[in-house]
């Protein structure tokens, strides 16, 4: 198969990755921060050494500052939850995912906060004047992705991280289609809060993810239970990242993130992104010669490896379908968990097609993935 669904997940991990995984799942894997023995030990020095790591790779000064969740949602609502009160104004935008659109939905149902939804430029990017014309007195956050899940577009999160550290404003970075194929530096941008995934661009498994926040932003416990510390204490303990850690580790998904970062790293981030960007940009150029194709990514400089388009007429679920049955390409059609993004380009009701890549696709692949659109596109029998 043709994998290009790489956004939601990606699909092949590195063999690295599932090697070194699997023999550590063999050999080692125990309860962590929780025995003596040398099982236990070795599974704690694994996630202390995936803190470690994920500190050195977004330039983290106190790994202890990290704390790991089951995902990225779960570390955005961790980070949401914990700093928005009552009369509190957040500036985010129309091309957020659902997980920062619907915890902020909710704190509005329940708290008198003010939301200011921005749209785009033309190039699908929020930049740092947009931020700055809508701050208010009591604006208390900013909350942005990096890189947008719809049509790939980065946002200079530098400048933007200029303008909240210029009028003391937490920011909130959602990190989910960007760490990994792109430098990010938590102290030069800026960065209050970041949220990534495990199981996107940093090639470890499903059911993994962070938080990061430093000392100016607060985080607030989601349960309460044993963390392998205090354990002669009633009471939820207060130090990072042990507060947010409650329950038995992912020991088994930490180790895969582990070997993801440590992959990457002997790759190079500017080398995969790089790649990603020009696949992503011949595969829009082809499809743009493509008549009856619309084609929503735009031209930009750098591109989170996304593209996003639908064939005039058909429905993009069906064309997914298609693609999948008939051509064996895996795509993603439909709604993307974003809606006040789809509203904003006109396709709430027809979704699109979403081609995602990763450092694994090639050139081969995109050539078969142009003419399996195209046959789509002036095939009168479509039955699969």
């Amino acid at each position: 198969m043709i994998y290009f669904d790489n956004s939601a997940t990606t699909f092949p991990k590195p063999e690295e990755v599932t090697a070194n995984t699997f023999s550590f799942l063999k050999t080692s894997c125990a309860n962590p921060g929780r025995s003596a023995h040398k099982m236990s030990i070795e599974s704690s020095r694994q996630v202390f050494e995936c803190r470690f790591e994920i500190a050195n790779m977004f330039n983290i000064n106190d790994p202890t500052d990290i704390a790991f969740t089951k995902n990225c949602s779960e570390a955005l609502n961790i980070g949401i939850f914990s700093n928005l009160e009552e009369n509190d104004h957040v500036i985010t935008s129309v091309l957020e995912h659902n997980s920062i659109i619907r915890a902020l939905e909710h704190i509005k149902s329940e708290k008198n906060i003010e939301i200011t939804y921005l749209n785009p430029d033309e190039d699908m990017t929020i930049t740092d004047h947009h931020i700055e014309n809508n701050i208010k007195p009591n604006t208390k956050m900013v909350v942005l992705g990096h890189a947008n899940n719809l049509v790939g577009t980065f946002y200079d999160i530098e400048k933007i991280g200029q303008i909240t550290k210029k009028y003391n404003i937490l920011f909130m970075v959602d990190a989910a289609q960007s760490a990994g194929k792109k430098n990010i530096d938590v102290q030069k941008m800026n960065i209050d809060i970041l949220c990534a995934p495990g199981h996107k661009s940093l090639y470890g498994f499903t059911g993994t993810g962070f938080i990061y926040a430093n000392e100016q932003a607060k985080v607030k416990p989601v349960l309460y239970g044993g963390t392998g510390s205090f354990s002669d204490d009633i009471y939820q303990p207060e130090i990072m990242p042990d507060k947010l850690e409650t329950g038995t580790l992912n020991v088994v998904g930490i180790k895969s993130l582990l070997e993801g970062i440590r992959w990457i790293n002997s790759v190079g981030i500017d080398i995969i992104g790089a790649k990603e960007n020009a696949l992503a940009k011949y595969i829009i150029r082809k499809l743009i010669e493509i008549e009856g194709v619309t084609v929503y990514t735009p031209l930009n400089d750098e591109l989170a490896g996304i593209v996003s388009f639908n064939i005039d007429g058909l429905d993009s679920s069906f064309v997914a379908g298609v693609l999948d049955l008939k051509y064996d390409i895996a795509v993603r059609g439909g709604l993307h968990c974003n809606p006040l993004g789809h509203r904003y380009l006109g396709t709430l009701e027809s979704g699109f097609i979403r081609a995602s890549l990763s450092y694994f696709n090639n050139m081969n692949e995109a050539d078969k993935f142009i003419s399996a659109v195209k046959s789509i596109k002036s095939s009168s029998d479509l039955n699969i």
